[in-house]
């Protein structure tokens, strides 16, 4: 703390005022302090577990701490829900915050599980569309082959002279009709 040529030294109440100001949050008991003495260390309680518990302490606190409670309830839920309610009795602020605290507590429980519930579908349709790859061995092969109507058709599907096939292509064109399949399943296979 620096001083200016001019300026007095605080005095001792001033520099106590400071410190305790400085550790505000760590105060719990102000004994049987008057509450214009105490404000405006009161004014920097961060906590309103701190004020309770003040309050609990000292009730003759809780007759006056009207506005201090007053600014909790702006700061955490906005200056709507401090127009909203006016209690009968001025000892009734810290009240009211634990009613909008707990009404805020059940808004974000019911958000939370609706949310969890958006991801829990979202992941239920990726799942369903996600492509699987299967383990392929001859057994299935001669199955596709079946499945895709080149056996006991009676269809030309290749020729060994290389002549064109009833599809136009020259040459052999492979187990199955669909060109892109033989090539998933060659390439799958170990074959060129």
């Amino acid at each position: 703390m620096y001083l200016q040529p001019d300026e007095p030294f605080p005095s001792l109440y001033e520099l106590a005022k400071r410190a305790c100001i400085r550790h505000a949050d760590r105060i719990d008991d102000v004994g049987d302090l008057p509450f214009w003495l105490v404000k405006p260390i009161l004014a920097k309680m961060a906590s309103p577990a701190n004020l309770r518990t003040l309050e609990e302490n000292c009730p003759q606190i809780a007759e006056e701490d009207s506005e201090i409670w007053r600014e909790f309830i702006r700061r955490d839920f906005g200056e709507a829900a401090l127009d909203d309610c006016e209690p009968a009795s001025p000892k009734s602020w810290g009240h009211i915050y634990r009613k909008l605290k707990r009404a805020q507590e059940r808004k974000d429980k019911q958000q939370i599980s609706a949310l969890k519930a958006q991801i829990q579908e979202a992941n239920e349709k990726r799942e369903k569309r996600r492509v699987a790859v299967v383990p392929f061995n001859m057994r299935d092969r001669a199955e596709m082959r079946k499945l895709d109507g080149s056996i006991g058709t009676g269809m030309r599907t290749y020729s060994m002279s290389g002549r064109s096939s009833s599809s136009g292509r020259v040459g052999k064109p492979g187990p199955f009709k669909n060109r892109t399949l033989n090539k998933v399943l060659t390439k799958g296979m170990g074959h060129r």
